[in-house]
């Protein structure tokens, strides 16, 4: 019989086969489930595995971090526990269990089940495999519901006809697969996809209703780190989709097809988040009232709100950085205002080479440069406390950033002028 564990990276390989000597010496079977089967199959990176025990996990879990020096985290409310590794690697425990879903929508209730319906629970069938770790069946495939089938031939598949009633955040998954896997919705699903959506099934089941945001947005989020957003984004709209995520949506993505080349270019030493830049492509044509309306709905951060709305204005902030003449200190006030985020953003937003050029030298160069000069220098050639510091500190940076001044004494002697200045007024 096929062992799929002999794909496995050889790092993780040496702590899955020690993972399932424990199990066997506890007569616990494990497995591992899910995506990473899949990933193993189709040959794909991933360092996320989760771990499903036929038995108490948590204990497991715990032997296992403290044979192996893992870090772990544990969630005693969800019966379930987390071990990461420096490398990192990273394994997810849980019991096997059934789910079931009180009403359309709702988080799921669970009980104790077996591997089987465990399984049968996950969203679809490729994701729905397991491979097991114990000796007498290590690295044999599990499949109950035709996965690998599946992923023969390319199909995305739900396991049961009430899939995207029970969870409709699944059709956001779904596309998220298919268009992440080139893979296609199969007919049966697709059309269970579509009913879902239909406005008779919104009135009755009250699909949509038990949903709380976070969580769409939490798949959203997942849509937009995908290389190629827009085209997820292309099928939600052409399914009647995107309003599940919020309506006010604008669904011409030109803008987000726009930056992708540039945003692949950015260099590493520049910090951005992959699906907030897209993110912000997409909000930045949506209305005022749209646009706060959705910045209500989901749950931002204060500097992610501002960030977006930073970047709502990017054409009036771009007119202005385009203006011929600029000192680089005039353009470092026009970007010191605005997170770094949205300054990424206004970098792939644009198409002027001199744009470009002016935030690309603001990013690496000026926006951390700092004077060699500070209040207690100031206060010694006879400034008070007070606003004036600032705005005298502020001027001789606005120098150094200009070439005007370089070392702490051109400084110290810039900053003895502007106080001459300011004591003749």
């Amino acid at each position: 019989m096929k062992n799929y564990l002999s794909r496995i990276d050889k790092r993780i390989l040496k702590v899955i086969r020690d993972l399932g000597r424990a199990a066997d010496r506890r007569g616990l079977r494990a497995y591992i489930v899910g995506g990473i089967v899949r990933d193993i199959i189709l040959g794909r990176k991933n360092l996320d595995i989760d771990i499903v025990t036929e038995g108490p996990a948590i204990p497991f879990a715990r032997s296992v971090a403290k044979a192996a020096g893992a870090k772990m985290t544990v969630y005693p409310q969800f019966g379930t526990a987390t071990l990461q590794w420096p490398f990192g690697l990273r394994l997810d425990f849980v019991a096997a269990r059934q789910e079931f879903y009180p009403h359309p929508g709702a988080l799921p209730g669970v009980r104790p089940g077996t591997l089987k319906d465990d399984l049968f629970r996950r969203d679809f069938t490729v994701n729905a495999m397991a491979v097991c770790l114990n000796k007498d069946g290590w690295g044999q495939l599990v499949d109950e519901f035709g996965g690998l089938p599946d992923l023969r031939e390319k199909k995305i598949r739900v396991l049961h006809q009430r899939s995207f009633i029970d969870d409709p955040t699944r059709i956001l998954r779904a596309v998220r697969f298919e268009q992440r896997l080139c893979f296609h919705i199969e007919p049966w699903t697709l059309g269970l996809l579509k009913q879902a959506l239909r406005p008779a099934c919104l009135r009755e089941e009250k699909v949509f209703d038990n949903v709380k945001p976070p969580r769409y947005f939490t798949e959203f989020k997942k849509m937009l780190a995908e290389a190629r957003p827009q085209q997820h984004l292309t099928r939600l709209k052409a399914l009647g989709a995107l309003r599940i995520v919020d309506a006010a949506l604008k669904t011409d993505f030109r803008l987000l097809e726009q930056i992708q080349p540039r945003l692949s270019r950015i260099p590493g030493d520049i910090v951005c988040a992959r699906w907030f830049i897209h993110l912000m492509a997409v909000t930045e044509p949506m209305s005022g009232a749209g646009l706060q309306a959705f910045l209500r709905k989901f749950p931002f951060r204060k500097e992610e709100r501002e960030s977006i709305l930073q970047a709502a204005r990017s054409k009036n902030i771009l007119r202005k950085l385009a203006a011929p003449g600029l000192s680089r200190s005039r353009v470092y006030g026009i970007l010191r205002p605005l997170h770094q985020d949205a300054v990424v953003y206004l970098r792939v937003r644009t198409l002027q080479k001199r744009v470009t050029e002016r935030i690309g030298r603001y990013l690496h160069y000026d926006a951390g440069m700092r004077v060699d000069i500070d209040g207690e220098d100031l206060k010694r050639l006879g400034v008070s406390p007070g606003e004036k510091i600032g705005a005298i500190l502020e001027k001789v940076l606005f120098m150094k950033i200009d070439g005007r001044v370089r070392d702490r004494g051109q400084q110290l002697a810039a900053a003895a002028a502007l106080v001459g200045k300011v004591k003749a007024a």
